[in-house]
């Protein structure tokens, strides 16, 4: 079986790339291809501000959930409280992981409130920087989120929560042989040459993009099986390494 991808995009907020965005948006409709889209409920991060803010941003979210398109919880404020990396193992600054379970519970509470306000279904956990805990894995399924994005292995599974795992494991295209790959992109600030490189890619490679629902109906029933681990940390082992070349690169640099 080839491999099949999912696009995801972090950190949809009012105060996003909207030029950009309509670029994007334009291409997936053309394409028929329905992404998650990570979108923060109450975003205080002035990082990723852009634009101004979209008075009718909600209006937009509903509108992308009417398209069959996946909304994610993309935590609550977008704001990194805590040093910890959580069970994923790749960034050292969380939203979430290293607080107690209750104030991770609020936390979740105020974030789902706003989109029951705003009439949306997030169908999906997405944690800022990829950090969260086993609290805060406990917190999602007691509020009725049931599946998270994250992770390093090759196929979806569920785990003995009844959490449904759909991996995340690339930050750009790669043809790959086989396995379930989704993509993380950030669009803030991409140049005209990243915008075209994205619709050359899913252009050439369109027929191998599917979607949350798609692979969700098709692996929900499946265990995590013992490759699973494996993967997984021959995954993050790689991924730790480049990142510390690449700061490594960085601080040199900075030296010279």
């Amino acid at each position: 079986m080839s491999a099949r991808y999912l696009l995801r995009f972090d950190d949809i907020c009012p105060i996003m790339n909207w030029q950009v965005w309509r670029e994007i948006e334009a291409a997936l409709l053309s394409h028929q291809i329905k992404p998650i889209l990570a979108v923060v409920p109450d975003n205080r991060d002035p990082k990723l501000q852009v634009d101004a803010p979209r008075e009718n941003f909600w209006e937009e979210v509903r509108r992308w959930q009417s398209l069959g398109w996946t909304i994610g919880l993309h935590g609550y404020q977008h704001l990194y409280v805590t040093q910890q990396a959580g069970i994923i193992g790749l960034n050292h600054r969380s939203e979430f992981a290293g607080l107690s379970a209750l104030e991770q519970q609020e936390k979740l509470k105020n974030a789902l409130a706003i989109f029951q306000r705003e009439h949306v279904t997030p169908e999906v956990w997405i944690a800022p920087a990829h950090s969260f805990d086993e609290a805060t894995i406990d917190a999602l399924h007691k509020l009725g989120v049931r599946a998270i994005s994250d992770g390093f292995f090759l196929y979806p599974h569920r785990d003995d929560l009844g959490m449904f795992w759909l991996p995340q494991q690339l930050w750009r295209f790669r043809k790959l042989p086989f396995g379930v790959w989704t993509l993380c992109l950030h669009h803030n600030h991409w140049t005209p040459q990243a915008l075209a490189r994205f619709r050359a890619m899913i252009e050439a490679h369109r027929r191998s993009f599917t979607s949350f629902e798609e692979m969700k109906n098709e692996y929900e029933h499946r265990e995590r099986a013992w490759h699973d681990h494996i993967t997984a940390s021959a995954w993050r082992a790689a991924l730790r390494f480049k990142l510390a070349l690449q700061r490594s690169d960085s601080n040199l640099n900075a030296f010279l």
